[in-house]
């Protein structure tokens, strides 16, 4: 089979836990026999190359200025770029070129955040089948969080419409839906996204992942004499929930524990640094997982915006390491919704700062190991993501051909 992704980005660039998703999945699949390309945009012009197996297209991103050149402009700037870009039809022809050159079987896309839609609409001029994978709500918010003020948000503000009205259009060009989590792909229907798609074709499939460093041998690193030590792993913003966790740390004794804090904050102006003032919290910056897992007991999760399927739970348990995680988006899929001991209500410091509690009472000793994960973990090894997809793309094949 001859499988076409496209997402925003591809590594070696990283933004975010989509790209990495979208890699495994391809080099997955090109170890089961499969000829795959992947398609993504870059600041930079045209490029071509082979990536471990996987023929990358770098195509012109034809926006107004990079996404990562976003706080260099107004609030004007910004709002006019979210608009134009759902009408980017050059990025259309670009995607046309990609999908001439390579002649697939299937189209898959992924997170679409700052491509245009009419991408399915090249799709559907070549008559392929079209998947689209689920990883956050750029199809139905304008910050494709679901997120404003410090909360969640219920129902799509009109400011969100107008930046997605083309994109509420095209998704009647997708063939199947998959979400990472079930919470994000009940949150689409609900707000009449794919309603047209057969029911067998709306899907829940876990991503897949893989830490550097951490296999089936990996030993965790004695702490014996050290406090009990927690974690954090991401962006440190609000919406992530970290002004929470902090606020939460804040009620623990002033001994005994120790939290880390490892991620880029957006700005110095917005740092949430002062709210750890006087707490054994330390923010080490940017870091490879494997050395913050060596380092804690337990990570913390404690996103208030519905996160689709948090890469750093299994991460973490890939590492043999408990996850507290707030009752929110697909964090439960992963943790269990019973899981009483480990999951919170999002946005409840006191809550939260229980749970640790807890673990401090406990002890070390008494944590859950990585056998306790293995039903996770076995469903998100890039070949079982690999098969899942297969078996879907086939599916979907099928039904078009029947209706040919």
């Amino acid at each position: 089979m001859r499988i076409l992704h496209l997402s925003m980005l591809y590594p070696p660039r990283i933004m975010g836990g989509a790209e990495k998703s979208v890699a495994l999945l391809s080099e997955a699949l090109v170890a089961a026999g499969h000829e795959v390309a992947a398609a993504c945009i870059t600041p930079d012009g045209w490029e071509e190359e082979v990536r471990h197996g996987v023929k990358v297209y770098r195509m012109p991103h034809e926006t107004d200025f990079w996404p990562e050149e976003w706080p260099e402009h107004t609030v004007l700037e910004r709002g006019v770029r979210r608009f134009k870009q759902q009408f980017n039809v050059r990025i259309e022809d670009h995607f046309l070129r990609v999908i001439d050159d390579f002649k697939p079987d299937v189209v898959h896309t992924h997170s679409l955040l700052d491509v245009s839609t009419r991408v399915w609409l090249a799709a559907k001029e070549r008559g392929l089948p079209i998947v689209h994978t689920l990883r956050d709500f750029d199809l139905v918010c304008g910050n494709a969080a679901m997120f404003k003020d410090g909360k969640r948000c219920e129902k799509r503000h009109l400011k969100c419409k107008a930046f997605t009205f083309m994109k509420e259009k095209h998704h009647h060009c997708v063939d199947a839906v998959v979400g990472v989590g079930a919470g994000i792909l009940q949150s689409h229907l609900d707000l009449g996204y794919f309603s047209h798609v057969p029911s067998q074709h709306r899907r829940v499939i876990w991503n897949p992942a893989v830490v550097e460093g951490i296999g089936s041998d990996y030993v965790k690193p004695s702490m014996v004499g050290k406090p009990i030590t927690f974690g954090y792993l991401g962006r440190i913003n609000i919406e992530k929930g970290v002004g929470v966790m902090l606020d939460a740390c804040r009620m623990l004794p002033a001994e005994g524990w120790r939290l880390i804090v490892a991620g880029k904050e957006p700005s110095e102006s917005d740092s949430l640094k002062p709210r750890a003032a006087g707490m054994p919290v330390d923010f080490v910056g940017f870091i490879q997982p494997k050395e913050l897992f060596d380092q804690i007991d337990a990570l913390i999760v404690p996103s208030i915006w519905a996160e689709p399927l948090p890469r750093t739970i299994l991460e973490a348990y890939a590492a043999g390491v408990p996850v507290i995680g707030a009752d929110s988006g697909g964090i439960p899929d992963l943790i269990g919704t019973d899981n009483t001991d480990w999951l919170y209500p999002p946005n409840d410091a006191a809550a939260l700062k229980a749970r640790m509690s807890r673990i401090m009472q406990v002890g070390r000793e008494s944590l859950p190991g990585k056998d306790r994960f293995l039903h996770v973990l076995s469903e998100t090894t890039p070949p079982q993501v690999a098969s899942r997809y297969l078996e879907l793309y086939r599916s979907v094949m099928a039904r078009q051909a029947q209706a040919a």
